[in-house]
């Protein structure tokens, strides 16, 4: 009976480990736009400062739109809108696989800024 019992929370406790074991799911959206947003400024004397910009994207996978913004104030090259990419996210981070604007396949690292849910069928627009 004692077997039982701890060989029932054995396999309890290992079926309920295994989703935070599984390794992240890869999944298909499409670009569907980017935007250059405030993400910090850049102070050079305590009078002057100039504001960073960096890049945000919205990538669209189903019913979910994801805004991610480049992890890092750098020159990276720009993914190119309306294209198809894949992707894995992990805590807050967004890995991405796609072409940039040359056509040239690369790898993306993001910051998950928002989810959204978009409608399955966005309405039509009314005719008037």
């Amino acid at each position: 009976m004692k077997t039982a019992f701890v060989l029932s929370v054995v396999v309890g406790a290992t079926l309920l480990s295994a989703p935070a074991q599984a390794k992240d799911v890869t999944e298909t959206a499409t670009v569907v736009a980017m935007n250059s947003v405030a993400c910090g400024t850049k102070g050079e004397s305590h009078k002057k400062t100039h504001e960073l910009l960096c890049h945000e994207y919205v990538l669209r996978s189903g019913v979910t739109e994801y805004h991610v913004q480049q992890k890092k104030e750098k020159h990276e090259a720009l993914m190119a809108i309306g294209q198809q990419a894949t992707f894995t996210i992990h805590k807050d981070q967004m890995r991405v696989h796609a072409n940039d604007t040359s056509g040239k396949a690369m790898d993306f690292e993001f910051t998950l800024v928002m989810m959204t849910a978009t409608e399955a069928n966005p309405p039509s627009t009314p005719q008037q």
